[in-house]
């Protein structure tokens, strides 16, 4: 199967994805204008230290003052190998201004967590311009190559400051790692312009949008293509690929076809089996993931799967096609925080340690950190994961005005990517009028924000879709019908989009 990496936009939203094959292995969805994103920077104002907790509130700006801790850095150490003194961020008073990074989003009544130790990341290497650091990642793991490295690391070094040799590097010349390192110096230069002359409480750098994200991440010599389906976003990934990296120019592809995209490479059911807690497994076992405020629990059960006559065999098959699973389910899902896997009972001890086995080597093509602490004395599975981003169908779902927040249903823009998919697929089979009846408040929301505006004046130019609100209809149901007759009958509710 060939790995390749999708990124769409629709309304103002942007989706990347990572597939191999039919099989989704990361999903992202975000607003445009979002307005925190991991690694921003911000010129911020410490409104209080608390000195007993070693950490200080800041205010970037944001509707919550950001948390700084003495003991927080944007990498983790436990991933590197080097030494590091990390200097002390809490000589602090109020008032101060001080630059900051996000290094995770803001939660519930939280606000976006903080480090002083800015960084910046590329394919191949990291910069630290407050730390003096040499590492390698540990996902490296050839001695001679991870001494190379580190020989290179330390010849291009800046003086005072740390670098870390991504994983990517192990592939890649020494003038490609260099050119990045000064790419990412000097843009550390002009934020250090930017913070003297901006005013406190300001985002002074965002992160690129999530297609570079996904190149600086994911990206390698093993991804088959880069399909795009937004030109703008098109756009600034070429100019990315002309600056950085050749190679992936060849690989992009700029999706031009009518249906939708992620239906068009067969993963809109990957998508919405997002919105389920069950994952069903090809043997026809299943797990089941369940969320509580303290953790994340996970069920594996064997389903129709019957195996052979030997009980033990048929549940340990079951048990290590579960263990490959639920390691991409994490991935997949974004899912962090303590984890909690109930394998089927198995006696063989032999068959617990190959299980331990599997899941450990599956867990380890994360990005994220995850610790696989062991089986309990109840045969339950420890995992933690490191949460930096939120869930991935967070994006899809909100809460259920119909059960007053006890459940969840899809999100206005889940049922908007819906439909603009049926639209797609109504004006690809030759229909020139579409006549769309759905709930009120998804018709306000589609006419107030212009969600569909720029598909209407380019690709739909010349076709005609009547929306007909309706106050009885369930948030996420819809009908489309295509017309091509010239007269129709509507309803006086009826209203043509965008007219």
């Amino acid at each position: 199967m060939s790995v390749n990496i999708f990124v769409d936009s629709y309304g103002g939203n942007v989706i990347g994805a990572v597939a191999d094959g039919e099989k989704l292995l990361e999903y992202r969805i975000e607003k445009k204008n979002k307005t925190v994103t991991i690694g921003s920077i911000f010129k911020g104002r410490v409104e209080n230290v608390l000195a007993g907790m070693q950490a200080a509130f800041v205010s970037v700006g944001l509707a919550r003052n950001g948390y700084l801790s003495a003991t927080d850095m944007l990498m983790d150490k436990t991933e590197l190998v080097g030494k590091v003194e990390i200097p002390s961020i809490l000589n602090l008073k109020e008032g101060d201004e001080i630059m900051v990074q996000a290094v995770k989003d803001p939660a519930g009544n939280k606000g976006v967590r903080l480090t002083s130790n800015v960084s910046f990341a590329a394919r191949n290497v990291v910069f630290m311009p407050t730390i003096d650091f040499v590492g390698v990642s540990r996902r490296i793991t050839d001695e001679k190559t991870r001494e190379k490295l580190m020989a290179l690391a330390e010849s291009i070094k800046p003086k005072g400051q740390g670098i870390i040799i991504r994983t990517a590097a192990e592939n890649s010349s020494k003038s490609e790692i260099k050119r990045e390192l000064n790419l990412l110096i000097k843009q550390y230069e002009e934020i250090v312009e930017k913070f003297n002359s901006s005013r406190a409480e300001t985002c002074i750098f965002e992160e690129g949008n999530v297609a570079i994200r996904l190149i600086r991440d994911v990206y390698n010599s093993k991804i088959d293509k880069f399909i795009v389906g937004d030109k703008e976003i098109y756009g600034s990934v070429l100019d990315y690929a002309k600056r950085i990296d050749v190679e992936l120019k060849k690989k992009l592809r700029l999706y031009d076809k009518k249906v939708d995209m992620f239906k068009f490479y067969g993963l809109e059911k990957e998508v919405s089996a997002l919105l389920s807690n069950t994952v069903q497994l090809s043997s026809g076992g299943y797990i089941v993931i369940d969320k509580t405020e303290a953790l994340i629990s996970i069920d594996v059960n064997t389903g129709k799967y019957t195996g052979s006559d030997n009980l033990e065999d048929t549940v340990f098959t079951t048990n290590l096609e579960a263990a490959e699973e639920i390691a991409r389910q994490l991935r997949l899902r974004n899912l962090s925080g303590m984890i909690i896997v109930d394998f089927i009972d198995m006696e063989s001890e032999e068959h617990k340690e190959k299980l331990l086995e599997v899941l450990a080597s599956n867990l380890e093509k994360d990005r994220e950190k995850c610790t696989l602490v062991g089986m309990t004395p109840l045969g339950l599975v420890e995992i933690t994961r490191k949460k930096r981003r939120r869930e991935s169908a967070s994006m899809l779902v909100k809460s259920c005005p119909y059960c007053q927040g006890t459940g969840v249903i899809q999100s206005n823009d889940y049922t908007v990517m819906r439909i603009r998919t049926g639209l797609l697929d109504l004006f690809a089979d030759g229909y020139e009028t579409a006549i769309i009846d759905l709930n009120i408040e998804i018709a306000d929301y589609i006419l107030a924000k212009k969600l569909l505006q720029k598909d209407v004046d380019k690709i739909w130019k010349g076709k005609r879709i009547y929306v007909i609100p309706h106050k009885t209809y369930h948030q996420h149901f819809f009908l489309i019908k295509g017309d091509n007759e010239r007269v129709i009958e509507l309803p006086d509710n009826a209203v043509l989009l965008y007219s």
